[in-house]
């Protein structure tokens, strides 16, 4: 004979309770309780959520079911909602006497704010031995969940150059970010400055740190002036910005920009830079030669002058007269003293 769907569940739930009734001493050589029970245990330690860039985003804990009766249960599992994106599962079996584990996962978008839950995780007895059990037994336990902080600093400058005569002074405008998702200090500092100053360089900044919130800026004013005695140069001039935040996280994290830099020296005329490096003698010596030269060319034009107004026949030899008016052999030079060098 059939019976209706109602009529055999209560024969069933009837034959449960009389069989848990029944058999107190099964129970006591299998060593569990005779009624229907679950315990659950999650760890006290807090779930990370990492939501830098390159991280999961995701946070995740693995509780532990114990079914101390001698029945085979069917546990529901209901986690509290607390803004978060989560998965776990609705159900998990758990055979008599034994124990069985279950992850809760919850995860969140990149770059979300700090914050703070905690999210409670119920587990309901729903089924004994295939048999649904509608007194239910609940037990539940709680879960801190945390957004982590991350640092990331950030440059703002635009590509530029700088060309600084000698003496001259300029500056450089540009600005650091804070991107990461919590108040940070960053902190300014230039690659190779002090070879820069040993080349003649001086720098002068605004700000070199600050303390920043979330999606805040600093503007910096960088000066820069060259010394009066600085050489011609060309440099690529690198700026690194890093986080405190990040740092102490154990993750530093660095970014970096950078700009040209050109120096141009003082020019120099033939004379300045030549004089300074010629001896006294050889300086004597060019002004002599340099006035002989001319008393020479004095005397050629005479003698040219002279010919042409004399006979037409008579012939001019330019050696032999320039030798005899102009003979640098001749005592009268000895008081230059170029014998003397």
């Amino acid at each position: 004979m059939a019976y209706p769907r109602f009529g055999s569940m209560f024969v069933a739930t009837s034959l449960l309770l009389v069989s848990l009734c029944l058999v107190p001493h099964v129970s006591a050589q299998l060593g569990g309780s005779p009624n229907p029970d679950i315990n659950i245990d999650c760890p006290d330690a807090t779930v990370e959520i990492e939501v830098g860039p390159g991280d999961s985003r995701v946070g995740s804990v693995t509780c532990t079911l114990e079914n101390p009766s001698i029945h085979q249960e069917d546990i529901n599992i209901s986690v509290e909602e607390i803004g978060l994106s989560v998965a776990y599962p609705g159900s998990v079996s758990v055979s008599s006497n034994s124990e069985q584990t279950f992850t809760i996962s919850w995860s969140t978008e990149f770059n979300a704010d700090v914050e703070s839950f905690t999210s409670s995780i119920e587990a309901t007895v729903t089924s004994v031995n295939g048999i649904p059990w509608a007194t239910g037994n609940t037990k539940s336990d709680s879960v801190r969940v945390e957004i982590m902080p991350f640092g990331r600093p950030w440059i703002d400058m635009e590509g530029q150059e700088l060309y600084l005569n000698y003496g001259g002074q300029s500056t450089l405008n540009f600005s650091m970010r804070n991107t990461g998702n919590a108040e940070d200090t960053l902190s300014l500092v230039m690659e190779n400055q002090s070879g820069l100053e040993e080349f003649g360089f001086t720098f002068e900044y605004s700000d070199t740190s600050a303390k920043l919130g979330v999606n805040e800026s600093k503007d910096i004013i960088l000066t820069i002036t060259a010394s009066e005695d600085i050489a011609d140069g060309s440099f690529v001039v690198i700026l690194q910005v890093d986080s405190q935040l990040a740092d102490e996280s154990g993750n530093p994290w660095v970014v970096e920009d950078n700009f040209r830099l050109q120096s141009i020296a003082e020019e120099e005329s033939f004379l300045s830079s030549s004089v300074d490096n010629v001896p006294a003698w050889a300086i004597t010596t060019a002004m002599v030669l340099a006035g002989l030269a001319v008393v020479a060319v004095i005397v050629v034009v005479v003698k040219l002058g002279m010919s042409r107004s004399g006979s037409t026949t008579s012939e001019f030899d330019f050696e032999d007269d320039l030798g005899d008016d102009f003979d640098l052999e001749d005592e009268e030079f000895d008081d230059f003293g170029l014998d003397d060098l």
